[in-house]
């Protein structure tokens, strides 16, 4: 039996591991899963990811549990099993796959179980007026996943994950099909849950990511995989995360939702470099409350690092960042002044909030409010 340590201050607690499947029903993880999505997706995908539709009536008449869409416009099918997923189920996944693509966007967004009405809705509850991925690029992703069998991702969730049921999905990704599963261990005392979940063959997910890059995608590639490498030189013990094909790419804090950023976004020949802190809690309020708390102390700040801006991020998240207007991507990427402010203005907002203490200090005083 396995068990988690906790420790708050100079308490210690030891929670042990519980079967999920003993006084849990099925809808209890549906529900869980589908107000946070991003729990059983950290290590297929560092986008943001949101709720499709629950219980989503195909034409077969068929249910799928859960169709979840990331900020990209990728789709996800999701089937759950709150006990061992069988083989049944990859059969059951890749039924509802097939039939999920014989509908159209009208169809799926008129359903009464969608959660939004369009896709532009999804697109600006992710970006509201901002460009940081055009609408073009997302929606040209989503009708790739409504239409290449290719596309469009498959995800298993269960308790346990069979042998036999991982073997199957192994062999279904030799053939290009993006099929995974998803198991969690559960640990429970009087007063919490904790769920960790585990992908199994990471590694191919990391092979299919390198396999289907753009050439767009080769050039963020390259830009942010050279910027990381300097950060890296210069603070060798901030991250160990390699830099993706996104246009964006993030450094922790320590604070999950917190986090430092680089970001390329706007259309060309407008294209503007970010270089940011960013505040990503589920709670918009939160955001709002730390964004506050650095903003009574602007006038230090722009001593320390230069000319900040402080505001939203989409519709709930927010950011203090830099900018500078860089044209293009190609322009960026040949650009070794516009590669070196970059990383020397990370270095800054690192030093200014990070080893200062100062996000500590804010989530604390956060914290005690």
């Amino acid at each position: 039996m396995s068990y988690v340590v906790i420790r708050d201050g100079n308490n210690v607690e030891i929670i042990e591991e519980e079967d999920f499947s003993v006084d849990k029903k099925e809808k209890y993880l549906h529900r869980l899963i589908e107000e946070n999505p991003q729990i059983i997706l950290k290590d297929i995908t560092k986008k943001y990811v949101v709720t499709v539709a629950s219980h989503l009536k195909l034409p077969s008449g068929g249910e799928l549990d859960l169709l979840l869409i990331d900020s990209s416009g990728n789709l996800i099918v999701v089937e759950l099993k709150r006990e061992k997923g069988h083989r049944e189920a990859i059969a059951q996944l890749l039924d509802y796959a097939s039939d999920l693509q014989q509908m159209d966007e009208n169809e799926i967004f008129s359903s009464e179980t969608s959660k939004f009405k369009s896709l532009e809705g999804i697109y600006r509850s992710f970006y509201a007026d901002e460009e940081e991925f055009t609408y073009e690029d997302f929606r040209e992703n989503f009708v790739k996943s409504i239409t290449d069998p290719a596309e469009i991702w498959l995800l298993l969730v269960s308790y346990t994950i069979g042998d036999d049921t991982r073997r199957l999905a192994e062999w279904l990704r030799n053939f290009g099909v993006r099929i995974f599963c998803v198991e969690f261990d559960y640990f429970k005392s009087e007063n919490k849950e904790i769920f960790v979940p585990k992908l199994l063959s990471i590694e191919d997910i990391k092979r299919i990511e390198r396999r289907k890059l753009t050439e767009t995608q080769e050039k963020y590639l390259r830009f942010f995989s050279k910027l990381l490498s300097e950060f890296k030189e210069i603070k060798p013990r901030a991250t160990e995360r390699r830099a993706t094909a996104d246009n964006w790419l993030q450094i922790p804090t320590g604070f999950g939702p917190i986090h430092f950023e680089w970001l390329l976004c706007g259309r060309e020949p407008n294209k503007v470099l970010e270089v940011g802190l960013h505040f990503e809690y589920a709670d918009e309020t939160i955001n709002q409350k730390l964004l506050d708390y650095f903003k009574s102390k602007e006038g230090d700040l722009k001593k320390e690092i230069g000319d900040l801006k402080f505001r939203k991020l989409g519709n709930k998240w927010r950011k203090i960042y830099v900018e500078k207007v860089v044209g293009s991507l190609d322009n960026a990427l040949n650009s070794e002044e516009v590669k070196d402010w970059a990383v020397e203005m990370m270095v800054r907002f690192y030093d200014v909030f990070k080893e200062s203490g100062k996000i500590n200090e804010a989530v604390q005083t956060l914290k005690k409010d």
